[in-house]
């Protein structure tokens, strides 16, 4: 109706502008009147010719240079406009639309230096001015720099024309959609304690070669390169030959990451943003080994991916890192007691959360119990730690959870360095 209004209100201006000067010859006469009458039809022509002209059947094509990228990559796109009739466009604007989404920018380490500091949004915007004329096509080139962790998708475009005077002007929008998938910047992640089991998890440690010298499991024939320590003196006299003990191949267990990913009013989103990248990352670090490793996200609904280990569960993870974003009014908590019941006995926890209060303190001691070792990865700012943060921190070490505490000078760094 309102596009109906607007088409109406332009063929009036038309009408009136031939009207007037049509009038103005007829009854002034003479050469000048009709002089600037048929000087100004051309023009008045052209006009009616915009009117009809339907710009709403160009063709548009959006090509981005990748669909996948890493946080604080850049994107190439490349639009281009296709129309059948070479109709003379004298002017023509392309505005695209960026979401929401795109206007963070990700500048890798440096958005961390001011954590406790609210985020400036950019104003990014696209727009191009072209003068096509009689051309078929019309091609635009644009970079988006620096673009963020998430799923965007540019879904409309604006093309916006007119006549040389301004009294005639044409918009129509087109909606093409295109996804990009911006997968987490991650760094390497230094592990200070390695974790040994002897009776959990089906595969070998991180030291893969490393033997336990407590846990005999046989005796063998000696070979060069054995320990002088591991030679059985009393089966090599007995068999008069050299005998070696034969120790049990150490096993890792089996782990598990938790990300907290619940919105909470008072959240720090560069904290929420930190814990993605950590989680991403010291995933990264646990995938190199042969452990088996599950991962599980609690916010708006439950991700979850089973223990498994290869390329393809791999993926699936940053995918999932990639999209997610702090929602849910459910309390981490309250999802935390939902899921221990659960949860398999003899795991290695691992939890990672931008929020911290007595609520969870008391879901992870009880997560504690139950599972073979916690390690608590609390992201926030520094200077936006309070006392009962301190506090809260000191009784989950007293009741043996391995916590640690990543802020601002940790997230600055090119590797992390955490306890386990």
């Amino acid at each position: 109706m309102r596009q109906s209004v607007k088409l109406a209100a332009k063929w009036v201006v038309v009408v009136l502008l031939f009207a007037v000067l049509f009038s103005y010859a007829m009854f002034q006469g003479g050469f000048v009147s009709w002089f600037l009458f048929y000087a100004f039809l051309p023009f008045l022509l052209y006009m009616v010719g915009l009117l009809i002209y339907p710009i709403q059947q160009w063709k548009v094509d959006r090509k981005l240079s990748r669909r996948t990228a890493v946080g604080g990559e850049s994107v190439d796109v490349e639009l281009t406009l296709t129309r059948r009739f070479p109709f003379p466009v004298y002017y023509c604007v392309i505005e695209e639309y960026l979401p929401e989404s795109l206007k963070r920018q990700d500048t890798h380490l440096k958005k961390y230096k001011h954590m406790n500091e609210e985020a400036d949004l950019e104003s990014r915007k696209v727009k191009y001015i072209t003068f096509p004329w009689f051309k078929r096509k019309i091609r635009f080139h644009y970079t988006i720099d620096k673009v963020p962790r998430g799923e965007h998708k540019l879904k409309a475009l604006r093309v916006k024309t007119g006549d040389f005077f301004g009294f005639v002007k044409k918009e129509h929008v087109f909606m093409e959609e295109t996804s990009l998938l911006v997968f987490p910047y991650t760094r390497p992640v230094s592990l200070k304690e390695r974790v040994y089991s002897f009776e959990q998890g089906a595969s070998p440690s991180f030291k893969l070669n490393e033997k336990n010298t407590n846990i005999v499991s046989g005796v063998r024939e000696y070979i060069p390169g054995d320990r002088f320590a591991w030679v059985d003196w009393k089966t090599s006299a007995r068999k008069n030959e050299m005998m070696t003990k034969e120790f049990e191949q150490e096993k890792s267990v089996d782990m598990m990451v938790i990300l907290n990913a619940v919105y909470h009013p008072a959240m720090n989103e560069l904290a929420f943003e930190g814990a993605v990248e950590f989680t991403a990352s010291l995933l990264n670090e646990l995938h190199k080994s042969s452990s088996q490793l599950a991962f599980m996200t609690l916010g708006d609904g439950r991700g979850y991916f089973p223990f498994q280990q290869d390329y393809t569960h791999k993926q699936m993870i940053q995918a999932h890192l990639a999209k997610i974003r702090a929602l849910g009014r459910v309390p981490f908590a309250k999802q935390l007691d939902r899921e221990r019941s659960q949860v398999p006995g003899g795991v290695i926890m691992m939890v990672v959360s931008h929020t911290l209060d007595d609520d969870m303190r008391q879901s992870l001691i009880k997560l504690a119990k139950k599972s073979k070792r916690l390690v608590f990865f609390y992201i926030h700012s520094s200077k936006d730690m309070s006392f009962q943060d301190h506090q809260l921190l000191k009784q989950l070490k007293n009741n043996g959870v391995t916590v640690n505490t990543i802020t601002e000078e940790q997230l600055t760094q090119r590797e992390f360095e955490v306890n386990t």
